[in-house]
């Protein structure tokens, strides 16, 4: 691969705010799975976008990393877009914390839930963000706020994960796979894109399956249009928080999280549970941060 194309890839992913580059090479430990960053690769469904020659050359499919980041960076934008439309339509439900406010919507098949919390010290801002991206944190279970069994590591912050199993009565049964990402937007501003918007609903992933041509299928984010009218079109799941730091000594935090109802009542009403107990770990994190 030429170190040209690399540089570009690289070049690329730090302009679209990404906070670490892409590791080139990892240690394979017995099983096969690559520490890149400090992240391990686990599913052996999903092979790695790096790789390694016999006689030790490294290289990464670039065509794979660019459009795994133009994915991820058009649910960014409307995520970012969304967090700043108006929520005076919403249904408003208090919480406990004073500092919090639950909102939702309902626009035709799409069930919109927004979690918005304020954390006193602007100075908890990267503690705050990398409380959220908890992929790494094995102590936690239940809690845990980016979930899903990590099947491809790019970089750091840029991970594909398999999403959990719902209904293995639905016919057909696949496991789906989604990235999740921590997209810097500028000095006060990061999103971070929860594992939620399945590349695959019908057709199957594996070892030999190529991921670019479901990168190239998925249906493109119209960012120049309304936001929510963007969120009906699209007819997919999307999810991520929106973290500010404000002028005003304080943390501000939107949770977006958006379903779609695609006629699977069991997985639409499992998708409501885990926003439920999205909620509840963010409202916790606030409360001990």
């Amino acid at each position: 691969m030429n170190k040209l194309y690399i540089k570009i890839a690289l070049a690329l992913l730090s302009l679209v705010g990404f906070m670490e580059n892409v590791a080139f090479a990892g240690e394979t430990d017995a099983d096969g799975a690559k520490d890149i960053n400090g992240v391990q690769q686990r599913n052996d469904d999903i092979s790695s976008t790096i790789y390694k020659e016999s006689n030790g050359t490294i290289y990464v499919d670039v065509d794979d990393v660019l459009l795994a980041v133009e994915h991820v960076n058009q649910i960014s934008e409307l995520l970012l877009k969304l967090s700043e439309t108006p929520v005076d339509d919403y249904s408003t439900y208090s919480t406990e914390d004073q500092n919090s406010t639950i909102y939702s919507k309902k626009i035709g098949n799409v069930d919109i839930g927004r979690l918005h919390v304020t954390i006193p010290s602007a100075s908890k801002y990267n503690d705050v963000l990398w409380n959220i991206w908890d992929v790494n944190d094995k102590q936690k279970s239940d809690d845990k706020i980016i979930k899903g069994k990590i099947s491809r590591v790019y970089c750091k912050h840029l991970i594909l994960f398999e999403k959990e199993s719902v209904d293995p009565n639905y016919i057909p049964f696949i496991k789906k796979y989604a990235l999740g990402t921590v997209v810097k937007k500028s000095h006060d501003t990061t999103v971070i894109v929860s594992p939620s918007r399945a590349l695959n609903d019908v057709d199957e992933i594996n070892q030999e399956t190529d991921l670019k041509e479901f990168y190239v299928k998925a249906k493109s984010i119209e960012l120049d249009i309304n936001p929510e009218d963007a969120l009906t079109k699209l007819g997919a799941n999307i999810a991520g928080f929106v973290v500010k730091r404000g002028d005003d000594d304080q943390v501000y935090v939107t949770y977006i999280n958006a379903i779609h109802h695609g006629g699977n009542s069991t997985e639409f009403s499992h998708n409501k549970r885990e926003r439920g107990l999205t909620y509840a770990n963010i409202l916790s994190l606030a409360r001990r941060i």
